[in-house]
């Protein structure tokens, strides 16, 4: 007899953006198929979820792997810790059986061609596998106007890579204005999503010279090198080049109350703009720059990354409810992994920082003995923290358990909404007949001991976590990628290459109201005939 499904999962409360009811599901290959009988599931796997919330596998947006972000001012900087193996084996294990990660173009002569880019990223993931699967961004930080009029639509038809990341900081990444119009214009025309990372990088420049000239210099001064002003400034001087041209724009990590609310009132106004927040901007705050020992510890380090979380927990309120009046469209980890233990790592901080350097040599001196005592340079500290794995657990233990968002906007922030801006959905980011059965199943209220989150727990590839210490109440206890169990109780039984390569669509998310074209005070539609 053959069976009608391979597993099915029952006495679960499936959750989904707009739903909460009690189901039971049948999966059959990789797809979710319609109710069925009891008869229907003899020789199936029973997974049985025991009244825990059931939702779709989390999608994150946000994912930096096997990147070298030389974003320093002398083109220096770390690599990321975690490559495609590691990276996505710490993603199944937090919930997430989707990751869209960057492959990032930089100014060399070698990376004039974004489809060259994106060729070397991709043999980075065949080189190792994927856990889970898996799609690519390209970063753009050239306007080469031949290679954008040429190399897009090769990256739509052939990639199904349908955004890309603008940076408005960093000296070797950022883009003046009028590069911001012509390579957002460029993506227009291929409904390409144009992601941006907004801080006003002269603005940075100018305060952290000012620092340095007082000697402010340790890890904790980053903070004070970017206040809100800096993100906020930079948001509003986005959204009007992108009124200008009628392009929708995507925020990325957007970390204070300042900007969310010059995106709100865009959004209020009609305007296409999507914003993304991340944990450590719910989590975090400046005084966790001071973390360690002293504001002047250079593990301080740790905890950096841009823009920065804000000074206090007003602002993790005001993000709070960003995420539950649909300011805040997705909620992406930015998972950007450096070690602290290593050359390549946050040290870089120091090995880089010439008066630092002075006396012993490297060779003769263990890391940590050369940061102790050592201030280091923020200025060339990698900015970026892992957060993969933990994302998922934070915001369930944070914010549905408290009450601060509910289930459905749990998964429409985490999944759906991430499927429809990034082309997926309803493959992706929903429990319907035909779409892939990724699935994750959390623990049964009360029934997981709370715990304390410990480095140790957790599968990435880096030494330490910014939430050690943190209390956690749930965490997946079962991931599912298409229809395959990947993590079942802390046990990890997926392996590197069930991953895939997904090619993407458009951004499902709509394009604002039709009353802009006819304004000319705001728009400049001349340009995009």
């Amino acid at each position: 007899m053959t069976t009608k499904f391979d597993l099915v999962i029952l006495n679960g409360v499936v959750v989904t953006a707009s739903d909460i009811g009690k189901f039971d599901i049948g999966i059959k290959g990789h797809t979710l198929t319609p109710s069925f009988s009891a008869e229907e599931i003899a020789g199936a796997e029973i997974v049985d979820a025991e009244g825990g919330m059931v939702m779709p596998g989390g999608i994150d947006g946000h994912v930096h792997l096997c990147q070298d972000l030389k974003t320093g001012p002398l083109g220096l900087g770390g690599e990321c810790a975690d490559n495609f193996e590691t990276g996505s084996r710490s993603a199944v294990c937090g919930g997430t059986t989707t990751i869209i990660t960057f492959a990032t173009q930089t100014r060399a002569d070698e990376d004039r061609s974004l489809l060259k880019v994106v060729e070397a990223y991709s043999a980075r993931a065949e080189a190792t596998g994927s856990y889970i699967d898996y799609g690519f961004h390209v970063i753009i930080v050239r306007d080469d106007e031949d290679v954008l009029e040429t190399e897009l639509p090769v990256l739509v038809e052939q990639w199904g890579i349908t955004s890309c990341k603008l940076f408005m900081t960093y000296e070797t990444m950022r883009l003046q204005d009028y590069q911001l119009l012509d390579v957002m214009l460029a993506a227009l025309k291929h409904s390409i999503t144009t992601m941006i990372h907004a801080e006003n990088g002269e603005m940075i420049q100018w305060l952290t010279e000012k620092l340095e000239s007082k000697g402010m210099m340790a890890p904790y001064y980053h903070a004070l090198s970017r206040p809100q002003s800096v993100e906020g400034e930079a948001a509003n001087r986005t959204i009007v080049l992108a009124e200008l041209i009628e392009s929708p724009i995507l925020f990325v990590h957007v970390g204070s109350s300042a900007s969310a609310a010059v995106i709100r009132a865009a959004q209020t106004r009609g305007y296409p703009v999507f914003a993304e927040t991340c944990p450590q901007y719910l989590n975090l705050t400046w005084e966790d720059l001071k973390r360690f020992h002293s504001p002047t510890c250079f593990e301080n380090s740790k905890m950096i990354c841009s823009p920065p979380p804000g000074p206090d927990s007003s602002d993790q309120d005001s993000l709070y409810l960003g995420l539950h009046n649909g300011t805040f469209t997705i909620f992406s980890s930015d998972h950007c992994p450096f070690k602290y233990d290593d050359p390549h790592g946050k040290m870089v901080g120091i090995l880089e920082h010439e008066p630092s350097m002075r006396g012993p040599s490297r060779e003769d001196i263990s890391f940590p003995e050369l940061a102790h005592n050592k201030v280091g340079s923020f200025r060339m500290i990698p900015n970026g923290i892992p957060g993969v794995e933990t994302r998922l657990p934070l915001l369930f233990t944070r914010g549905i358990s408290t009450g601060r968002i509910t289930p459905q906007k749990f998964v429409e922030l985490t999944s759906t909404n991430p499927a429809k801006l990034y082309g997926l959905y309803p493959r992706k980011g929903a429990i319907l007949p035909g779409s892939d059965a990724d699935i994750v199943i959390w623990h049964p209220e009360g029934t997981l001991p709370p715990f304390t989150l410990e480095n140790k727990h957790l599968h990435h590839n880096v030494d330490y976590t910014p939430y050690e210490g943190m209390k956690f109440n749930n965490w997946p206890r079962y991931t599912i990628l298409r229809g395959k169990v990947m993590w079942a109780n802390g046990v990890l039984l997926g392996k590197p290459y069930d991953g895939e390569y997904l090619k993407r669509g458009p951004n499902q998310l709509g394009k604002g109201v039709a009353h802009f074209k006819k304004d000319p005070r705001r728009v400049a539609a001349w340009v995009r005939e």
